[in-house]
């Protein structure tokens, strides 16, 4: 059973998709906001350390996706950036393609007051 206030469906399909090599998987939603989650181990898997690494990457899916969300805005201006040096955008991002994020004046000075 797992909690989807703690874990997303996203980080709970993926884990169980990273294991689909070794462990047959079914999911389902036993009630709102639980998911169950059946794993049966295919031949020559150790199911002790199967459990242990199904955790383990169920918690690697999680903050995965949240670091994602967290930095998604910084990878959409790398992204932007990269496009734009080789002028592949109709419009240019905005700022200097050296600064992707931001960090100097326009006369190349750190914003900070450092040089």
């Amino acid at each position: 059973m797992v909690d989807e206030t703690i874990y997303s469906r996203e980080a709970v399909l993926r884990a169980c998709y990273w294991f689909t090599d070794r462990c047959h998987v079914f999911v389902s939603r036993t009630q709102p906001g639980v998911l169950s989650v059946r794993i049966t181990a295919k031949p020559g898997t150790n199911w002790d350390s199967a459990v242990g690494d199904f955790e383990t990457a169920l918690l690697d899916a999680q903050l995965r996706r949240e670091i994602g969300q967290e930095t998604a805005r910084i990878h959409e201006l790398i992204v932007a950036k990269a496009f734009a040096e080789g002028d592949l955008l109709d419009d240019a991002p905005a700022g200097e393609w050296r600064d992707p994020v931001g960090l100097q004046d326009t006369d190349g000075n750190d914003k900070d007051g450092a040089v």
